[in-house]
Parts: C-alpha cells; structure tokens; sequence
C-alpha cells in the first residue's frame, strides 16, 4: 500500500441520495443491495478515485455486510474505483472502560474507527472522508468534506476532495 491515496466514503446521503430517491419513487429500490445510487454522486465519485494510486475504504454503516458483500456490490453495480477495505467496527473494550463518560461518543464514532485503520495503515500519502455527518476527529477536519444528503457529491466536492488528496 505504499504511496496509497485514500477515501473513507459514507454510502447513506452520500451515494445514496434523498434527490434521487424522490426522483426515482418505488423505482429507487433496484436490486437484491435496496437503493439504487444516485448516478449524478457516482460520477462525481468516479471524478475522484479513478486518479493513479486512489483506493476506496467504506466507513458507512453498510459495512456491517462486510467487505465481500460490498466488493460484490461494487462490482455487480460497477461502480467506479476501487474498494479495498473498511473501518474496524469495534472499540477495545479496555480503551472504552479506561474513557470518561464525555469521551465514549469520540472513541466509538467514524472518526476513531478511521483513526484505527490509519494506525494499522502506515503508507497512506493522503486521505480524504466523505460523509454527510461529522463525526470526526477534530484532527482529521482537514481530511473532511461533508456531504449534503439531498444531493450527494457536488462538482465543488471533488475539487475539495482532489485538494485534499494532492497534499502529503
């Protein structure tokens, strides 16, 4: 994984849009994976992983079905990029116990699970989260593009996220 640009992509109001679904009606739901994705937010997807050395890790709750499932998904939608990963769903018990009651929301949110994946990734150049809420660690704000879940990713999004993953 040696000189690897990363993003930590949300599916739910990210690829999975509220325009879409009203747009779409009983229509959105188009295979055995429920909603389909909004192909405005999947191109605008495609803007950002389909560069050299970019791999995808999904932080969304969707990876409770785990990484085949998701690999399967990505493929029989033929979705762009590539997913190699996605975030570690469990705390330690011991980092929980050890934590103060204002801290359990941090150390059991997105933003600790991707702080997890870093820990056991160290050759990752840069990386971008895509998400639609901000449950992030405050030193991960310069990574974070926040969605809009009504439209998904914008023109202005890729520009941010391409930023983002061009710094070292």
């Amino acid at each position: 994984m040696n000189g690897l640009k990363i993003v930590f992509l949300d599916l739910d109001g990210v690829l999975n849009t509220l325009r879409w679904r009203q747009k779409m009606g009983k229509k959105a739901i188009a295979d055995e994976y429920g909603y389909s994705f909004d192909p405005d937010s999947v191109a605008n997807l495609a803007r950002i992983v389909n560069q050299p050395n970019v791999d995808i890790v999904i932080s969304s709750s969707w990876k409770c079905m785990g990484l085949d499932y998701l690999e399967k998904m990505w493929n029989d939608r033929q979705l762009p990029g590539n997913v190699v990963d996605i975030t570690p769903s469990e705390t330690n018990r011991d980092v929980i116990r050890n934590a103060s009651p204002a801290d359990i929301q941090w150390i059991t949110s997105k933003g600790y699970e991707i702080q997890m994946w870093l820990h056991h990734n160290k050759n990752i150049e840069s990386y971008a989260i895509l998400d639609d809420e901000n449950f992030i660690l405050s030193c991960q704000q310069d990574h974070f593009v926040q969605i809009d879940p009504i439209v998904g990713i914008t023109n202005e999004d890729v520009m941010r996220v391409n930023l983002i993953l061009q710094q070292c």
